[in-house]
């Protein structure tokens, strides 16, 4: 698997990572031996990490799996709306059987949470809205809801109020992509970094995700993997949730 910076320009090594991805100052801080970004990029480079991500989805799929190429930072747009909507981790196109595309969306944790509900998100756009700042924000929600979960109900009484506001536009994100088969891959690395109790809640977080937008458990490998299919916005997206351990 070839990994690119957003130029696509050639990615071959973890120093080449973080000095192509995670130079700027408002990025570099998220770069620490133990943490997310570091274990990511050090699981694919030099932990054969696109070999377990095919094996994973191949079986969940019963299908062969081929990934070609990797983008760290994968900027993702599900509106139209000004900014920049979703941001992945890692984006990876690949092939499915001979025929059939494929976009995986990666998010990758350690015990680093998945941030605002959507009824927090919400209140803070209200908020700048109210102020009399210029926002889009509250619209974005509303029709993220309505597009791809077909939830009508206001953002602040919503089934969705209470689940973490990343996962609806990190899923939502990674079918907009537009390929034959989408993927949205939670990877939990456990480095000595990390904290049971944290690593719990997100688990929690997200099976909560899945039970509100009614995903349909696939498959299941004790607490430490498993997967199950969503529809958003009228298209099939396999999500999974699975942990890594990286001691050294």
């Amino acid at each position: 698997m070839r990994v690119v910076d957003s130029q696509d320009h050639g990615i071959s090594c973890l120093r080449k990572w973080e000095s192509r991805i995670f130079s700027k100052p408002s990025k570099k801080r998220h770069w620490k031996p133990g943490r997310s970004a570091y274990s990511l990029a050090d699981f694919i480079m030099d932990r054969n990490g696109a070999n377990h991500l095919e094996s994973r989805i191949s079986c969940v799929l019963s299908q062969p799996v081929k990934l070609e190429k990797a983008e760290p930072e994968f900027g993702a747009s599900f509106d139209s709306y000004p900014g920049q909507p979703s941001r992945l981790d890692l984006g990876i196109i690949g092939r499915v059987g001979s025929r059939s595309s494929l976009f995986i969306g990666v998010e990758a944790k350690v015990d680093e949470p998945f941030g605002p509900t959507v009824c927090d998100r919400y209140r803070a756009a209200i908020k700048t809205r109210d102020s009399g700042k210029s926002t889009s924000a509250d619209k974005r929600i509303v029709d993220l809801l309505s597009r791809y979960f077909s939830e009508t109900d206001d953002p602040l009484s919503s089934r969705f109020a209470s689940v973490r506001y990343q996962l609806l536009t990190a899923t939502a994100g990674t079918v907009a992509v537009g390929k034959d088969i989408s993927v949205f891959y939670v990877l939990v690395f456990k480095t000595c970094l990390y904290d049971e109790c944290k690593g719990s809640a997100n688990q929690q977080d997200y099976k909560k995700f899945m039970q509100v937008a009614g995903g349909k458990l696939l498959l299941q490998d004790g607490e430490g993997f498993h997967a199950h299919e969503l529809t958003l916005s009228g298209k099939r997206l396999i999500c999974i949730y699975d942990h890594v351990s990286i001691r050294s």
